[in-house]
This record gives structure tokens, sequence and C-alpha cells, in this order.
């Protein structure tokens, strides 16, 4: 992340956001984007640089995108009905397109039998989609920054987690990206006040109710306060190293998994004696890998199923089947011989 000095904050921001899309290929030229708005300051920001950044794009880059906004309401505070008609004033002003989903949250989450949270992401992402096909969009665009970052790595230090969690958020992910990822909340806020944008301001943040508010308003200010003031910058630093050894990690064990591959259809048949040599981490990885690659997501995988299936293979029994609910099953077809269905 680039160190901001004292010039002017919109230039400074914006050339951040430039950086990042540029560096990371964010965008290509004829995209559609689907931005996440809420009204906070964080996607204000995001709207509003993608907004002024837009010429620019065109005349340096060659490159034209176009904006559209997806905001949802879920129906948790009162002041959800004025932070949608903030949200559609300014895409009205900007001439943006302006997308609007009502739920209640609050019902809906316990007949489901989810968290308030859980559901209200589940709904906001598929919406998100659903404008995406709607709009033949290519990109969804959310406000995640550096402090979202940082407090995503921290929580997963606190519920035990392997070196893929310690790399935090990424910059793009599936149909997603994050251009705001290495701009600080401190800025984003006074990128606010400088573009007199006057965002909404969720009071629920600073509840401490779920363990993000918790980390965000006393774990990281204890932080700053008793062991160093620049712990924010600091942890993305580590993650850049461990970013390096991830992606080393992630390439070796992707050439393991290929040269195993014997088959990859409506399953995928594997020869698991290549995996089984391996170090045990890259076992592991492999076979998180070969799983992904069937089921597309590693939703409630753990390392104990991880090392059930190594026990398996390990024990190498024919018609042997390792069953993982209605997600999938991996079975022993012949010697050395596997397949994921």
């Amino acid at each position: 992340m680039r160190n901001f000095n004292n010039e002017n904050i919109s230039e400074r921001i914006e050339l951040e956001v430039e950086k990042n899309i540029i560096d990371k290929s964010l965008i290509q030229n004829g995209d559609k984007l689907v931005v996440a708005v809420s009204g906070g300051p964080d996607s204000m920001c995001l709207l509003t640089v993608l907004h002024n950044l837009k010429d620019k794009f065109k005349e340096v880059y060659n490159i034209e995108y176009s904006l559209i906004v997806a905001h949802v309401n879920h129906m948790i505070r009162k002041e959800s009905e004025d932070e949608k008609e903030y949200v559609e004033d300014n895409c009205r002003r900007l001439n943006i397109p302006f997308y609007y989903l009502k739920k209640d949250v609050v019902n809906l989450s316990k007949l489901h039998k989810m968290s308030e949270e859980t559901y209200g992401r589940k709904i906001r992402y598929e919406f998100l989609n659903e404008v995406l096909e709607k709009e033949n969009a290519q990109k969804i665009v959310t406000a995640h920054n550096a402090n979202d970052d940082v407090e995503t790595i921290l929580l997963n230090l606190l519920r035990g987690c392997g070196l893929k969690g310690l790399t935090g958020i990424e910059f793009e992910y599936k149909n997603i990206i994050r251009p705001l990822l290495t701009v600080e909340k401190k800025e984003i806020m006074e990128y606010n006040m400088f573009q007199n944008l006057n965002p909404c301001i969720d009071k629920t943040n600073f509840e401490l109710i779920c363990n993000r508010n918790k980390v965000r308003n006393v774990l990281i200010p204890e932080l700053e306060k008793e062991y160093n003031t620049n712990i924010v910058k600091s942890i993305l630093r580590m993650k850049d190293i461990l970013n390096e050894d991830e992606d080393f990690l992630n390439n070796y064990t992707l050439n393991v998994v290929n040269e195993c591959i014997i088959e990859y259809n409506k399953y995928i048949k594997f020869n698991y004696k290549n995996i089984i040599k391996e170090h045990i981490g890259i076992q592991k990885r492999a076979i998180r890998m070969l799983i992904d690659f069937k089921i597309h997501n590693l939703d409630g995988l753990t390392n104990i199923h991880i090392n059930d299936i190594l026990n398996l293979l390990s024990n190498g029994q024919k018609g042997k089947k390792y069953i993982m609910g209605n997600k999938f099953k991996i079975e022993i077809i012949n010697k050395n011989i596997a397949i994921i269905y």
C-alpha cells in the first residue's frame, strides 16, 4: 500500500484506486460494473471515485466502462428509507441507473434459520448477481477497504486459520472486484468530507454485538493505542509477504493436481498416489483444490474432513467412500485411482 501525504485527498485516493485497477487488471474496456452502494462512507467514496475516473480511463488507458448501482434495504433500521432516497438522488445526479431491493431480513433470517448478518449478505449478493445478469454486466464492485481487510485477517486469526486466512480479502474473486482495498477508512472519511458527500452513517456498526464490530471498535483501537500506532499498515505488510508464499504454494499444488487428474467431466477421476507422496501440507491443499474444482466452493469443509479423506486415500481400499452430506462423494475405484462426484 502506498503512503499518503498531504496532497489533495481526492487526487490521492483516485490515484490509488487507478493504480489498483490498472496493476490488478480489475476493469477491461467495455465493462459494465454493478456497484454495491449502501449510502455509507465507503460505498459513496467508491461510487464517486469510479465516476470521477471515467474520463481519465478513456483518455489515458483507452478503457471505457459504465456504472450501475444496486442498493438493498434490509428493513432493520428506521433510517433505511432515507438511505434509499439518498442513494437514488445521487444516482440521478450522476445519471447512473439505480436498482433497489427491499427485504425483511429480521423475519426472513429467522424463517431460514440463519443469522441476520449471514442472511443479509446472502440476499445482497443474490440481488447483485440478478442485476448483473439483467444488465448483461461483467463485474460486481464492492467497497471493501484496508480496514475491512485487517478486520478479516484478525477474525480469521482468532478463529484459528491456515496461511490462506492470513492473506485476507482478495482484489478480485470470481466476478467481484474491490478497487478500494488499499485505502484506509480514515482516508475514506476525509474524501467524503472533501467531496461534501454527507454519507449515511449506520449506527449499528458501532454496536458491540457481532465479532467484527468488536474487532473494529475495541481490538484494533487497543492495538493502536498500546502496541503499534500503525497496526493496520503493519498487518497489511504481513499480508503482502504471506501472499507471495501463498502464490508459490498454490501454483505448486496446481501442478500436482493437474498431473494427477485422469478425467474431468461429470466426475473427477484422479491418481491419488501422486498426491499422498507429497508433503502433508501439499496433500491437504491438493484435496481442497480437487473438491473446489468439482463443487466450486469449500463452504463447511474443515481440516477434520480433509484428514478423513487423506486417511481414506492412504488406506487405499477399493470401494470405500467418503461422503460429505449432499455436497460430494470420494470413492476409491482401483489401485491408486479415485473419483469425486
